[in-house]
């Protein structure tokens, strides 16, 4: 804590015996502060002549008479727990008028403008005094602007609402029987610091001079600071600060980007300090943060989605180009730019959209630019296929088909589901658009379903066929030997199989029958038939069913016999 301290004393008093009298002394030190009085080095006993008080860190011993024996040496002691101070004072109670003194006299004043101030002194002389207060040589009567105040040896002038035209010399005279004394101070009027124009906010491209100035007045010497936030600011690099009188000037070069912020000015003086504030707001150039994706593939009917996401202040116009044409809105091309996602939307897309895209962003403090490479491919699809087939054993087989859609090709050869690879046995040729297998020397264990898959970057095609090989004919069922009786009918019927198409003949003794009246041949739903009416003795005798195809040839004989009627002896009838 602070220790215990005297700071207002007197050191004499005079007073005329039967006035009232006042000892006071100011003092100051951390609580709890402990007042002692002592007369001629004695405690000083208790007394209605006087009173004791210790209250706002003023202690008064107060006669409410002065007579001629309190004339003696007053000490004064204050303490607290850290310190101790004490005085003393010579007290002199004299049986005549004493003029008046002025134990405390006026001091000089330095006042705020606008605020209030108070002239204060203490007096000491004979009863009845009174106090009159000038300024220059003009009497001051109590108003509202003055307040007057004379009590107990304390007299004091309040000056209210104090402009300019207060400042000046200020005398307070005392006047008793005795005589008058005079005491005079300065009263000095500071002015605070105030703007007469601010700086302003300004919005600036990137790479101008920016200028704030700032003018103001109130009672020189001025101090002024500029600050970035909080940072005090100082002449240098791309900063230059000048200051006059009453104004002063903040320039910055080049400005960037995060030169953006508030700029403060603050003037200073004895009577206070007063700041401003301007924001600067450098544009940021158009600039992407993320570009294009440097490629894009696109199956052709398909769409593409072209997206770059960009920064900068606004307002942004954003521009697409392809092969450095400016593309416009349209089915095609649709354009969209929304919380700083730029989108080009391509739909229907056809292998001449393949090319450069560009997208340009640009704004009032810049631009900037990004690109891609669009390839638009087409799915492998077949303009031809193969079919399925029934081949000849030992023959060569081709299977070929034909494909479109955007090279290069990969073709993949499946024979159930096993790859098929060149050799021996299969060579596999692409030529343009035209891709086939051939298998040499078709064999049974050739048999089976061929698969091919053509691929590219967008997508493939699927073309598949079961390769057989021919059936040569065989007869499923023997033709029955047959009896007949002359002028009957008969039917021979043999059900074939094996590779259509089958030629089906009748050969009988070597020699091909042939279709007359009575004879009918017929090949159905692989049945072959064979009905002879009106049978005769010539239609006896052995006879084949031959059936043919590709693949081969296949014969069944069969003979067939007339029946006499015998004639029955009688015995039997």
């Amino acid at each position: 804590g602070k220790p215990a301290k005297i700071i207002e004393k007197s050191e004499v008093i005079q007073v005329t015996a039967g006035d009232p009298a006042i000892l006071e002394y100011t003092v100051t030190g951390t609580p709890e502060l402990k007042t002692k009085w002592f007369k001629d080095g004695k405690p000083l006993p208790a007394s209605k002549k006087y009173r004791i008080s210790f209250k706002n860190n003023v202690a008064q011993l107060k006669f409410y008479a002065a007579e001629m024996q309190d004339s003696g040496e007053y000490t004064f002691e204050i303490s607290n727990d850290v310190g101790i101070s004490s005085c003393t004072t010579s007290f002199t109670v004299l049986d005549r008028t004493l003029p008046p003194f002025f134990t405390k006299p006026l001091k000089n004043i330095d006042s705020i403008i606008n605020t209030s101030c108070r002239l204060d002194c203490k007096i000491s002389g004979s009863l009845p005094m009174t106090v009159s207060w000038f300024k220059q040589d003009t009497e001051i009567t109590a108003s509202a602007k003055y307040t007057i105040h004379f009590a107990e040896g304390s007299a004091s002038l309040e000056i209210k609402h104090l402009d300019a035209s207060d400042a000046g010399v200020y005398i307070c005279r005392a006047t008793n029987s005795a005589g008058s004394k005079d005491s005079s101070s300065t009263l000095f009027i500071k002015e605070p610091p105030s703007f007469i124009a601010e700086p302003e906010s300004q919005d600036v491209l990137p790479a101008s001079t920016v200028r704030f100035k700032g003018t103001f007045k109130g009672t020189t010497p001025l101090t002024v600071k500029w600050f970035k936030g909080d940072t005090e600011l100082i002449t240098g690099g791309a900063c230059y600060i000048m200051t006059e009188a009453l104004a002063s000037y903040l320039e910055l070069y080049a400005v960037k980007p995060n030169d953006s912020g508030k700029y403060i000015c603050k003037v200073s003086n004895v009577a206070g300090s007063v700041t401003s504030v301007a924001n600067l707001f450098v544009k940021e150039p158009a600039a992407f943060t993320e570009k294009l994706e440097p490629t894009h593939l696109v199956k052709k009917g398909g769409y593409a989605e072209l997206t770059c996401k960009v920064t900068g202040t606004p307002e942004i116009k954003i521009t697409w180009f392809k092969d450095d044409r400016e593309l416009k809105e349209s089915d095609k091309f649709r354009m969209s730019f929304a919380k700083s996602l730029a989108v080009l939307h391509l739909t229907d897309v056809e292998t001449e959209d393949s090319g450069e895209y560009i997208c340009e962003a640009r704004n009032d403090a810049g631009k900037d630019t990004c690109s891609t490479i669009v390839t638009v491919k087409e799915s492998p699809y077949f303009r031809k296929e193969f079919q399925s087939m029934e081949v000849l054993k030992d023959s060569d087989v081709v299977l070929e088909c034909e494909v479109l859609g955007t090279p290069p090709f990969e073709v993949f050869w499946v024979k159930d589901d096993k790859p098929v690879r060149s050799s021996k046995k299969h060579r596999i040729s692409t030529e343009k658009s035209l891709i086939s297998l051939h298998v040499f020397r078709f064999d049974a264990s050739d048999v089976g379903e061929y698969q091919c898959r053509v691929t590219n970057d967008v997508g493939s095609c699927l073309c598949s066929s079961e390769v057989t090989l021919k059936e040569p004919p065989q007869f499923l069922k023997r033709i029955e030997n047959i009896s007949s009786l002359r002028g009957g009918t008969v039917v021979f019927q043999a059900a074939v199989k094996g590779s259509l198409p089958i030629t089906v003949s009748w050969l009988k003794d070597s020699d091909e029958v042939i279709e007359d009246s009575n004879i009918k041949m017929t090949f159905v739903n692989n049945i072959a038939t064979l009905l002879v009416k009106s049978i005769e003795l010539k239609h006896d005798g052995k006879y084949f069913c031959q059936a043919k195809n590709e693949a081969g040839i296949q014969r069944c004989s069969f003979t067939t016999m007339l029946e006499e009627v015998a004639v029955l002896p009688a015995s039997m009838s």
